[in-house]
């Protein structure tokens, strides 16, 4: 279980909180950082990337989406190996694809609205959850 910060990356301020709200609910141990923008979590990465175990990432952002973002960072060794999970509301079988392209290591894809449930799932192996 890791011990590192998990970055939520969302434009909707409610929905970062939410995702927070839902994970504390759920026994998640671990501090959170939150960015606003990919341009905001790459600079969070680029000074904190040491800290980091687990990046949460909406697709649908103004200016960089999460696939932008994705593809920025997929190529730089110190952050290429953080877990990504996507965490957005394209669930189409071809959306997880593109997804999958932009990251051949992405570590999972929850659709939104999503159940306290299905996220734990998708993160139980990355962060530290007590009960």
């Amino acid at each position: 279980m890791a011990e590192g910060k998990i970055l939520v990356v969302d434009d909707s301020d409610l929905e970062r909180e939410l995702l927070i709200e839902v994970l504390k609910g759920a026994g998640v141990r671990n501090e959170f950082l939150q960015a606003k923008s990919g341009e905001e979590a790459i600079q969070l990465l680029g000074s904190r990337y040491k800290e980091i175990c687990l990046i949460l990432l909406d697709w649908q952002m103004p200016e960089m989406s999460g696939l932008e973002f994705m593809r920025a960072v997929v190529n730089v060794p110190a952050v290429a190996q953080k877990s990504i999970i996507m965490v957005t509301a394209s669930g189409t079988e071809t959306d997880r694809q593109t997804a999958s392209d932009a990251n051949p290591n992405l570590a999972g894809y929850v659709v939104k609205p999503y159940s306290p449930e299905s996220l734990c799932e998708a993160i139980h192996s990355f962060v530290n959850i007590q009960p």
